[in-house]
């Protein structure tokens, strides 16, 4: 029945011309010999060609945009040791810190390099330290710096220890040879003589 069928419509077909022949199947696609394949798109694989015409192959797949964190919070971003750059001009509250007044004019090169937050916190912790102390020695000062330092360095930071180096230096005061450190009293309230 479906031959018979079939070879009438191809007979109407042949007599009625080509363009006047066209057959729908229920799905929308034509019944045509040379009917090539359909595209695919995104991930889709092209539909296959009547005939063994082959279909075209599907699109490639672009990658999907980044999605928003709605059930976590963005974490924050990692914090930094470093410090802005010290300065030896004059600042604001310099005039209330004697200690830093002569720092900054004794031993600028020395503050300048203490540029990171482990120098900066060491040197007000050590001034503090040392400031407590009834009469400041050599001793003394150095159970200051084994407070200030961290559990598994016992000294300070290599900035630091140059920048108190340079403060509890001794150097000519005068023509009549006396010596003084460079800001022991503007930092520690007295000289510390270091043996």
């Amino acid at each position: 029945m479906t031959r018979a069928w079939t070879k009438r419509v191809l007979v109407g077909c042949f007599l009625a011309g080509p363009i006047a022949c066209v057959v729908s199947t229920g799905d929308d696609g034509l019944i045509d010999e040379d009917v090539d394949g359909t595209s695919g798109s995104g991930n889709a694989s092209g539909s296959g060609g009547s005939s063994g015409a082959s279909g075209s192959g599907g699109s490639s797949a672009q990658g999907g945009s980044g999605g928003s964190l709605s059930m976590v919070e963005n974490g924050g971003s990692a914090g930094s040791t470093q410090v802005p750059t010290p300065v030896c001009t004059a600042e604001a509250g310099d005039a209330t810190d004697a200690c830093l007044s002569c720092i900054k004019a004794q031993c600028c090169s020395q503050w300048q390099a203490c540029n990171d937050s482990v120098c900066q916190q060491q040197r007000e912790d050590l001034v503090e330290c040392v400031r407590t102390l009834d009469a400041p020695d050599a001793d003394s000062y150095a159970d200051c710096v084994s407070m200030v330092s961290p559990p598994d360095m016992g000294y300070l930071s290599e900035n630091a220890q140059d920048l108190f180096t340079c403060v509890t230096e001794f150097v000519p005061d005068g023509d009549a040879g006396a010596t003084k450190s460079r800001c022991d009293t503007e930092c520690f309230g007295e000289d510390i003589f270091f043996d």
